[in-house]
């Protein structure tokens, strides 16, 4: 263990450890075998880096040149929901289930689609530089329901089928699948042949 700059104490694990987690002081790092960074905080971030860092945090994000890199200082960073990403994605906030960042296409599907239609749809999709476009999850279409006026495109007419969308969740009916009504929420179980409109998110 030796001791970093200012008051950090820096520990080597050696660079052939493989994906690892590290868990100290209520915030969690994820270290990918590719220096990726994963980070899940409450705090601040200031990172030091030239490679990728997801960062889920309610403080301040900072980045900054690598150490003996003396290209300019990246200015401050925080994504916030209706965010249009360089590759034309929309960031639409944290998803519940993964808890990491999710991205929305900017429009909805051309058109309607049944259950099945739409999880054909999302895998046959290539947009944006993407193909791995899938159907939200229930929780997930909340996520885009709560922040749909930021994200902005989406049918809150409550009209049948286009106000109404598709998540990936199935029920504990054969038949049916989780859909949300844009105009107020609601959450309901439909039939899978029904139309429904369709956003999808990576």
């Amino acid at each position: 263990m030796t001791e970093g700059s200012g008051k950090a104490k820096e520990i080597a694990l050696g660079d052939e450890l493989g994906d690892i987690a590290i868990k100290a002081n209520g915030a969690i790092i994820e270290v990918h075998a590719d220096g990726s960074l994963d980070v899940h905080t409450t705090g601040s971030i200031a990172a030091y880096t030239t490679s990728d860092i997801d960062a889920y945090t309610s403080g301040a994000v900072h980045l900054h040149p690598a150490v003996n890199d003396d290209t300019k200082p990246a200015a401050k960073v925080g994504l916030k929901p209706g965010d249009r990403m360089a590759d034309g994605t929309v960031y639409v906030g944290i998803s519940p289930d993964t808890r990491k960042a999710m991205y929305a296409t900017p429009a909805d599907a051309p058109l309607t689609l049944s259950f099945n239609q739409a999880q054909e749809y999302a895998d046959k999709l290539e947009a944006h530089g993407h193909r791995d476009w899938r159907v939200p999850t229930k929780k997930e279409l909340d996520v885009l329901f709560n922040n749909r006026a930021a994200i902005g495109g989406f049918d809150e007419t409550s009209s049948l089928p286009a106000g109404w969308y598709w998540s990936s969740s199935q029920t504990s009916f054969f038949n049916h699948a989780w859909a949300q009504r844009f105009s107020d929420g609601l959450q309901l179980n439909r039939l899978k042949r029904h139309d429904s409109s369709l956003r999808l998110v990576r």
